[in-house]
């Protein structure tokens, strides 16, 4: 890495973290999407959703509670 990178980095960690957030937001918005990789917009995308809601909405496919989710996650990871 270039010196004023390692400059920038240095000087990006003394930011309040709010300030961080806000530029890693900007940073990865600026990045081109991984091959292959589905984003908003695109029409595959889009229709995906509207399956995944129609299951979810006529009661086809049923929702997980986040915390029991975020439970799950947690076991694994110990």
């Amino acid at each position: 890495m270039s010196e004023a990178a390692e400059k920038l980095k240095t000087a990006l960690l003394e930011l309040p973290l709010e300030e961080r957030l806000e530029i890693a937001d900007f940073l990865y918005a600026s990045l081109p999407p991984a091959p292959g990789l589905m984003t908003e917009g695109d029409a595959e995308f889009d229709a995906m959703l509207d399956r995944r809601l129609q299951d979810f909405e006529s009661g086809k496919v049923k929702g997980i509670p986040a915390e029991e989710v975020f439970r799950k996650l947690r076991k694994k990871r110990q």
